[in-house]
């Protein structure tokens, strides 16, 4: 008897961990493709950029135009950026780990490293977007700004929230 009653708590347990987990990992994906910020010009048209293009655009060869010299904080906005594509890419495998259940204390303290990763660098993209909001080249938010926002707290409620853990981390 107690057998099957805990037996559906845990069935309980999966399921209040399976939507926020999934909700997660669908959000994080889909930043990944969804327009993060557009350029705003009053010369040219607007741009859309996705987060990849953000990863590219500062780190791909800004010159300075004849000196054919690297803008050195555009090579670190571009490093960070792909940073960021990186551990949403971890958080997503870190979520699986979760949904699969009894973690290490190892695959603890990863998960835990990821979601204060992935808080640290949306809210370093979020600076970034908010630096390039001025006169000359306004920046506007897009779907993907908040759909990351979205999935870093997600991510940081299932790694960080004592309930989740104690679901996840139970032997």
């Amino acid at each position: 008897m107690l057998r099957r009653i805990d037996e559906r708590i845990a069935t309980v347990e999966k399921a209040v961990l399976l939507l926020p987990a999934l909700a997660a990992e669908a959000l994080l994906i889909v930043s990944l493709f969804l327009p993060f910020v557009t350029v705003r010009s009053f010369q040219k048209d607007d741009e859309v950029i996705t987060l990849f293009q953000l990863g590219t655009l500062f780190g791909g060869g800004n010159s300075n135009g004849e000196s054919g010299e690297v803008d050195g904080v555009g090579v670190l906005f571009g490093v960070a950026f792909l940073g960021l594509m990186l551990v949403m890419l971890c958080a997503v495998a870190a979520v699986a780990v979760v949904l699969r259940g009894n973690v290490s204390p190892r695959g603890a303290a990863a998960t835990t490293t990821i979601g204060v990763l992935l808080t640290v660098g949306t809210l370093g993209a979020w600076l970034v977007v908010g630096l390039g909001i001025t006169a000359d080249s306004p920046w506007a938010p897009e779907a993907g700004s908040f759909t990351l926002v979205a999935a870093a707290v997600l991510v940081a409620v299932l790694a960080f929230a004592p309930p989740f853990r104690r679901i996840w981390m139970r032997r």
